[in-house]
């Protein structure tokens, strides 16, 4: 589900979010880190996504690296994890995914 208290996205990104979803171009488990995405601003590393959803980043990685290749997000900037001290990718949904 959309965070309300991010910034809401248009009607329009709204409608083209939910129609990727329901395109079968995604499996479950890329439509759950997807939407984690959106659910956390459109930007986020694969340990912050771990954390939200409660899995084991093993699960994720792959899922971000498919979503990559489908051109849904890309990496964006090298961000330090304040967990673990080391250096993570942040990635980010394309914004023009949702303005089409």
């Amino acid at each position: 589900m959309l965070n309300q208290k991010k910034k809401k996205m248009k009607d329009t990104s709204i409608m083209a979010f939910v129609e990727l979803m329901e395109s079968g171009q995604l499996n479950k488990m890329e439509k759950r880190v997807l939407q984690a995405f959106a659910d956390l601003g459109g930007k986020a590393t694969n340990y912050q996504i771990a954390e939200y959803l409660k899995l084991p980043i093993n699960q994720i990685t792959g899922r971000t690296n498919a979503l990559v290749k489908k051109n849904t997000m890309y990496a964006y900037d090298r961000v330090r994890n304040t967990v673990t001290g080391k250096l993570n990718w942040e990635f980010r949904i394309y914004p023009d995914l949702f303005n089409q």
